[in-house]
């Protein structure tokens, strides 16, 4: 598995992986010694517990070079030698990816995607967090048709009729979902709201299966979303990606290529985000 680090301005990203091979042809375009430090790590990502022997067989590496950067990694508190001297990430790690995380701008770094994405299937997209018993929208992205559906950014949404809040909805942890749809208005906006909590907990199984979750006049007369989950390096949904436009725009025959092209989307997002199954998809 290949993650990719941009290691200067202007320049194209490396993408590491765990092989000889790799290395050495990394090693051609940055600094040897950092390549070779950054290739230990993320062999010791994906395979927790290697010994020396082992990480100086599978990179191929010198063993006065492998035991000299894995030292240096030691102290500086990025890798940690357990009891039977095998090898750990240090939390160092976790210090630095909590750091990264938190100097994300979700909204800002989806614009580019919602973009994209909007071009391609145009409708109007957008990106969206929940707040308390509600949905809001942090961002938007208007396509180039006549016909523009009445949104804007710091819209307030139902979570149980909206796309994109029932997707916020579906991965919570089971108590937490319980104590929010207790609290939720179970309205009937459209014929086709769901207004029964057992019914409404059983279709976001359904989302969780496939992935996203549609709005098919649920909670607006007249239009259709879909939506997608976007996740952060800690597995956990962050926010959703939407696309809507009116039953004229969106046949629901159209439904699973139209999702298929807003998860798409929705992984991207989530890989700059640091979500690593994200990445794997991604380049798959």
């Amino acid at each position: 598995m290949a993650k990719t680090l941009c290691y200067g301005a202007g320049q194209p990203p490396l993408k590491f992986g765990v092989m000889k091979s790799n290395l050495v042809d990394l090693e051609k375009m940055g600094v040897p010694a950092l390549v070779k430090g950054v290739g230990i790590l993320d062999l010791i990502a994906n395979e927790p517990g290697l010994g020396f022997a082992a990480i100086q067989q599978r990179l191929g590496l010198p063993k006065s070079s492998c035991h000299l950067l894995i030292g240096t990694l030691c102290r500086l508190g990025l890798l940690q030698m357990q009891g039977d001297r095998s090898y750990v990430l240090g939390l160092r790690l976790f210090e630095l990816g909590a750091q990264a995380a938190n100097q994300r701008h979700i909204d800002r770094d989806a614009l580019p995607h919602l973009r994209k994405l909007a071009a391609e299937v145009q409708l109007t997209c957008h990106l969206g967090v929940r707040e308390g018993l509600e949905a809001v929208y942090l961002a938007k992205v208007e396509c180039e048709r006549e016909i523009k559906v009445n949104t804007w950014v710091g819209k307030r949404l139902s979570l149980n009729s909206s796309s994109l809040g029932k997707v916020l909805l579906a991965w919570l942890p089971e108590q937490e979902l319980e104590d929010i749809l207790q609290h939720l208005e179970w309205t009937r906006k459209c014929p086709n709201t769901l207004t029964d909590p057992g019914l409404f907990k059983l279709h976001l199984a359904e989302v969780r299966k496939r992935g996203w979750a549609s709005d098919n006049e649920e909670d607006i007369p007249n239009i259709r979303c879909l939506a997608a989950p976007v996740i952060n390096m800690e597995g956990k949904v962050v926010a959703a990606l939407s696309a809507v436009g009116t039953v004229l725009e969106i046949d629901t025959a159209d439904f699973a290529g139209l999702a298929e092209r807003v998860c798409a989307t929705a992984r991207h997002i989530s890989r700059e985000l640091g979500h690593r199954t994200a990445a794997a998809e991604t380049r798959a």
